[in-house]
């Protein structure tokens, strides 16, 4: 991303990690929209083990694609 002073700035990447989280409440959701909603259009933000009932109600809300599912390789992580 360039920036009018000319300079180039990386893309944030934000990993919102859901592990060992069976449901998440109203507080969490509430959290990570909210975190969402104030990070830069650019920046790049994940969901990771995300619960199924949260991924079924970000669905019906139509904001799933606010969190798409950390790509999962073989590898350990970088």
């Amino acid at each position: 991303m360039r920036h009018d002073d000319g300079k180039y700035q990386e893309k944030t990447h934000v990993v919102f990690d859901f592990t060992g989280v069976e449901q998440a409440n109203l507080g969490i959701l509430a959290l990570i929209l909210t975190a969402r909603l104030h990070t830069n259009p650019d920046d790049l933000v994940w969901g990771r083990s995300i619960p199924l009932r949260t991924a079924r109600i970000l669905r019906y809300l139509n904001l799933e694609h606010l969190f798409p599912e950390v790509p999962v390789d073989d590898g350990p992580p970088n």
